[in-house]
């Protein structure tokens, strides 16, 4: 079976080609639609939801007795924009914004794996754009030309076009002379039935805008239409559900615990730093023995062994662990003579002379503010998990899934356990309801772990984040996780 993906710009590049409140500050909120939800009425679906709830709802939802609550439309946190959610197919989310005076509406995947905001324009006439909404500008009496080119390749296609400015309105706040691109072709990548939004809304830093181009959240944050420089995800996951984008603050009713808070290592992308994965309660970090090890050969059994197991005898594992130290003694050695060094690397690092020289200082173990050796970035326009070849092999081979297309029988998905990874410096659970794809339609099952042979980070898609509530921190550069917790999720 083909896994077909939904990913942001970069991730779409990075990808293998087989893969196809208590709330803080001025807040609202957008409703995140899924996909096969485009035709479904919203304003019906809750008129319909609330109608089934009862009187005590409140008390029925176990909310704290001094959380706001409106009788009349079951909203909790109303003053904040608060929006029920619901779910579709759980590969992308959309929602609803409008550009232009009057406006024009349109459907849009917010990306914080993207920074530049594009919609079709009226000009296009590639298949992708007639089947969905175009922007004219000649309607709209506030719109300016900025003449600028814009194109953004994507891995399997691109789209082209050609930049404006004109005011845009997003979840109740209107952003004036908001620059974007009318895109004049777009590749089949973006045709129904695949890609059901119009646009793309990007969330990453203003440094990777392409053009130049200010970013949407960048603008509400220096025009002050927002309090705090915050945005907050909450992805829900079951059919034809609704999540919820909030803008200027976050809201304390969709998780569990406390944030836990981690330093982005590049204001670019939303990255941090990724020290490891676990399966279950193993031992090894998976990261750390995919680079060391071939991983084909390794027996299944040591490498889920956890702290409490006995740990395989067998002389294959001692044979590897004495061979890998002869590489890495003969590879330190060369690095020496090199050098002209009267010592082996492995000698200096244990007993580094007191006169060492520059050089010699660079190859010892030190403490550095550089980047990690591996990262990764919070993407909410790619669906899956991306990473590094050989730790999708790995992975692939403890859940039982075919690594080149992520086929995995649905019979044995009760005897799977979570994987741990660590970001940040703080370990996140990802249970198998959320690593394992169960396509509602076709009634099958495959991996959410996804090979990316050009990436120099991981990937962290839809299928980590919906476990999460996800807090953005653009002025402080950081980002927020607790579980999620989502008490009006079942209507």
């Amino acid at each position: 079976m083909k896994r077909s993906v939904i990913i942001a710009p970069l991730a779409l590049l990075l990808a293998s080609p087989m893969y196809h409140v208590q709330a803080f500050g001025k807040a609202v909120s957008i409703p995140l639609q899924r996909s096969f939800n485009r035709n479904n009425n919203i304003l019906t679906t809750r008129r319909q939801a609330r109608a089934r709830l009862s009187q005590n709802s409140k008390q029925m939802m176990q909310l704290a007795p001094d959380v706001d609550f409106d009788e009349d439309t079951h909203d909790v946190e109303p003053d904040f924009g608060q929006v029920r959610l619901t779910d579709a197919t759980d590969t992308y989310y959309y929602g609803v914004i409008s550009v232009g005076t009057p406006s024009q509406n349109f459907t849009v995947t917010f990306d914080t794996g993207s920074a530049n905001m594009w919609i079709p324009g009226v000009r296009c006439t590639s298949k992708a754009c007639l089947q969905h909404n175009r922007y004219d500008h000649e309607l709209s009496s506030t719109y300016q030309p900025l003449n600028g080119q814009f194109a953004i390749q994507y891995g399997t296609g691109e789209v082209r076009g050609f930049t404006s400015q004109d005011t845009v309105r997003v979840g109740g706040i209107t952003i004036k002379d908001q620059p974007f691109a009318e895109t004049i072709s777009e590749d089949e990548v973006f045709e129904l039935p695949d890609t059901e939004f119009d646009g793309l809304f990007g969330l990453a830093f203003k440094s990777l805008a392409s053009g130049g181009l200010v970013p949407p959240m960048s603008k509400m944050i220096e025009e002050a239409l927002v309090d705090e420089p915050v945005f907050a995800f909450a992805l829900s996951q079951g059919h034809r559900s609704f999540g919820e984008l909030l803008l200027g603050g976050y809201n304390e009713l969709h998780y569990k615990g406390d944030l836990r808070w981690m330093r982005v290592i590049r204001s670019k992308y939303w990255q941090v730093s990724m020290e490891g994965i676990w399966y279950g309660d193993g031992k090894f970090n998976l990261l750390s023995l995919s680079k060391d090890q071939d991983v084909s050969k390794m027996p299944l059994d040591l490498i889920v062994a956890s702290e409490t197991d006995a740990i395989p005898t067998d002389t294959w594992h001692q044979e590897k662990a004495d061979e890998a130290k002869e590489k890495a003694r003969i590879k330190a050695r060369k690095k020496a003579k090199e050098g002209d060094y009267d010592m082996d690397l492995d000698e200096k690092r244990r007993h580094p002379p007191k006169d060492a020289s520059p050089k010699i200082k660079k190859l010892l173990p030190t403490q550095s503010n550089d980047a990690p050796e591996t990262s990764a970035i919070m993407d909410t326009g790619t669906s899956f998990l991306l990473g590094d070849p050989n730790s999708i092999k790995l992975i692939s081979r403890i859940i039982g899934a075919d690594f080149r297309t992520g086929d995995m029988s649905c019979a044995h998905l009760s005897d799977l356990k979570s994987f741990w990874i660590s970001l940040g410096g703080f370990k996140f659970e990802i249970a198998p309801e959320h690593y394992v794809y169960r396509d509602p339609v076709k009634k099958t099952c495959s991996s959410a772990w996804v090979p990316s042979y050009d990436s120099p980070f991981w990937v962290l898609g839809d299928s980590f984040l919906r476990a999460y509530y996800a807090v953005f921190d653009m002025k402080e550069k950081k980002i927020g996780l607790a579980p999620i917790n989502m008490p009006l999720r079942h209507f």
